[in-house]
């Protein structure tokens, strides 16, 4: 009779063999336990690449006896830069005018709360603008800041906040360009992820935006790789959809630097009830809508992604699998309102985004919804939203 194998050692990032989270936190239900190995394992490899880089060993820092996350970056793609000596993360969160004050808070308060939770500084955050002065957020409060932008220093991560792409940052993209040619970890969040694009740092890239920005970077920037996800990592240039997505991130990288249990106890300071994995979708139509019904689910997602070549609804109700008479039924029950209708306005609420957020003229923005008489997208536009396109751009300038 052949002897039983040995069981298999468990890997470093088994978050179900941390001694943390079997000691210290034996009252974590089964759900909080498959969050937190979720996250820890959002972004791992193929199977093989996990099990050969498993297979190698990896040194532990002198100082502390931990394995540095730059050692780990072969099982595991690394959202923050540790050093080796210091076993520290430095981060450095650049401020630009009009950055959201709420994406400020939830990273700094989730850093200084894993901070307090893992009796060290493992975060060492720090804030910079472009000439070291304060800077005025989303809600017209200035924040102070300890740095400028200096030529030749470069934080270990950089944390990009910002309302889209200011003017005059020839400046700022370029020491962004250094930067990450220095191995620096970049991360855009939110409405920073325009000035990415605009510096050519995503070519070639997938990145995760902001489901409400989707257009503009569909229109200024239509080969990006473009996703719903909450976060994406690519090759040292992370991108967030900003927001409370950001408190996901910031606790997906404390499983990962300091352990799963603390992830778990900040997100119990926090009242963060679950750690969201990078994967997970921004939004999804039936919390959108208030629907459960995958037809009309899907048939929504159809005419978002047709926005400009609408497609009848013969044609609708044949894409989504249905019959013509089912689907007027669907919409008429769910929104009062014929699939052609919903499609309508689907599209004069695109191109009212496009008006308000983009340089695009108004006769590019009516043909990226569908309207090939500039007429007849002026006079819809105007029906719908009180004035014609032109004037509410105007009117835009003007408040």
């Amino acid at each position: 009779m052949s002897p039983r194998p040995a069981a298999a050692r468990p890997g470093p990032h088994d978050l179900r063999a941390s001694p943390l989270l079997h000691s210290r936190d034996r009252t974590i239900d089964k759900g909080y336990e498959d969050d937190l190995v979720s996250i820890g394992r959002a972004n791992v490899h193929h199977y093989s690449e996990r099990k050969e880089a498993e297979a190698r060993p990896v040194p532990r820092s002198p100082m502390t006896g931990r394995r540095p996350m730059i050692q780990q970056a072969a099982s595991v793609a690394p959202l923050v830069m540790q050093n080796f000596l210091t076993d520290q993360v430095e981060v450095g969160i650049v401020l630009l005018p009009g950055f959201p004050l709420y994406d400020l808070a939830a990273l700094c308060d989730t850093f200084r709360a894993a901070n307090r939770r893992a009796g060290r500084n493992v975060f060492a955050y720090y804030l910079i603008s472009l000439d070291g002065m304060a800077v005025t957020s989303s809600l017209g409060t200035q924040v102070g800041v300890q740095k400028a932008i200096e030529a030749a220093a470069f934080p270990d991560n950089i944390i990009l906040l910002s309302d889209g792409d200011p003017p005059n940052m020839s400046y700022l993209k370029a020491w962004l360009c250094r930067a990450i040619a220095h191995k620096a970890y970049v991360l855009a969040s939110g409405s920073a992820v325009i000035l990415m694009a605009s510096a050519g740092l995503l070519t070639g890239k997938t990145c995760a935006v902001h489901w409400s920005e989707r257009d503009i970077f569909e229109e200024r920037w239509p080969d990006l790789a473009l996703s719903n996800r909450l976060y994406a990592v690519q090759d040292r240039l992370l991108t967030c959809a900003g927001g409370k997505v950001l408190i996901d991130f910031a606790l997906a990288c404390v499983a990962t630097t300091v352990s799963a249990s603390v992830a778990r106890q900040v997100a119990d300071v926090l009242n963060h009830d679950r750690i969201r994995a990078s994967t997970e979708s921004q939004r999804s139509e039936a919390v959108v809508f208030g629907i459960w019904n995958r037809n009309l689910i899907g048939a929504i997602q159809i005419i978002d992604a047709n926005l400009a070549d609408p497609l009848s609804t013969d044609e609708l109700a044949a894409a989504v699998g249905i019959g013509p008479r089912q689907l007027q039924r669907l919409f008429k029950m769910q929104f009062k309102l014929s699939p052609c209708r919903f499609t309508l306005r689907r599209r004069l609420l695109k191109a009212r985004r496009l008006v308000h957020r983009t340089d695009l003229s108004i006769t590019e923005v009516g043909i990226a919804t569908g309207f090939v008489s500039l007429s007849h997208f002026s006079r819809a536009y105007a029906k719908a939203f009180g004035h014609n396109p032109r004037r509410d751009r105007m009117r835009l300038v003007l408040d």
